[in-house]
């Protein structure tokens, strides 16, 4: 797990216990972290939101970088820069996905753009448009499909976008039933299966787990099933044997807690939601 105001990467395990496995000075927030099993490596958006134990004033907004770490160390493997690529935008890197040749695609809330990072750390604008900019924070979640793109979300208005991997510039619009405002992170159970979480967005107060399905290759999708968190602000989840966990992130009350000098909260939830259907 990441930590938004530590700048570090955690393990939980199964009986509770918690270990740092990565502790970078250069790391402001640990946004979102990917694992790639067949590179053994570990990849970690950082930004800096302004409520980092090592935020700069002058940096809020203004630096964005992908981290890559060794699996089993922690140990730093790159370090790569992402700020430079759209020099004259505000950024926050958000969520991140890897494809199977080891490529991630970050998505950059503010700056309207996905990010692309190749193995080797070369690192490329991979989409801008002007579709992707709106109110407050906006591309948030992203995952790579199995047959060939991305699909990813746009937090301020909920749309989802799917965009090819080999033709980015032709992306297109997930026709949904409504429109899922709020959305943060998105889990890919299976080619036609899709779990999104949304929380608090453009004055929407969603604080749901969806599971959308589709028929026609995600040109559109069906809300199957949801589950209401209530106000914990749910940001990103997991899937182990079958079963849904959604991280209870609380950012709503980062910002305010410091801005009052008030206490942190100590405690975080991890919620099971669902089952998913064998």
């Amino acid at each position: 797990m990441g930590s938004i105001r530590k700048g570090k990467v955690i393990a939980l395990s199964e009986d509770g216990s918690v270990r740092t496995i990565v502790e970078d000075e250069r790391l402001r927030s640990a946004v979102v972290i990917r694992v790639d099993e067949a590179r053994n490596r570990l990849l970690v958006n950082s930004s800096d939101y302004g409520v980092a134990e090592r935020s700069e004033p002058s940096d809020k907004f203004a630096t964005m970088a992908l981290g890559v770490y060794d699996l089993d160390t922690g140990e730093p493997v790159l370090f790569v820069n992402l700020a430079g690529l759209r020099p004259d935008e505000a950024h926050f890197a958000n969520d991140l996905a890897v494809d199977d040749a080891g490529n991630a695609y970050i998505t950059d809330s503010l700056a309207a753009a996905i990010y692309k990072v190749t193995p080797a750390g070369q690192a490329s604008v991979f989409l801008t448009h002007e579709d992707f900019r709106g109110s407050g924070f906006n591309l948030n979640g992203i995952q790579v499909h199995p047959d060939g793109y991305l699909l990813v979300a746009k937090k301020s208005d909920g749309s989802l976008f799917k965009v090819p991997l080999d033709r980015p510039a032709e992306f297109s619009r997930v026709a949904t039933p409504k429109p899922l405002v709020g959305t943060d992170g998105l889990l890919l159970v299976d080619a036609d299966t899709l779990v999104v979480i949304t929380n608090l967005a453009s004055g929407v107060e969603s604080n749901t787990v969806f599971s959308l399905s589709t028929s026609d290759d995600w040109g559109s999708a069906n809300i199957e099933g949801q589950f209401e968190t209530g106000d914990v602000y749910p940001t990103t989840g997991t899937i182990k044997d079958g079963k849904v966990f959604v991280n209870y992130g609380r950012l709503n009350t980062l910002g305010a807690t410091l801005g009052n000098n008030g206490a942190l909260l100590e405690g975080f939830t991890i919620q099971e939601v669902g089952q998913l259907k064998q």
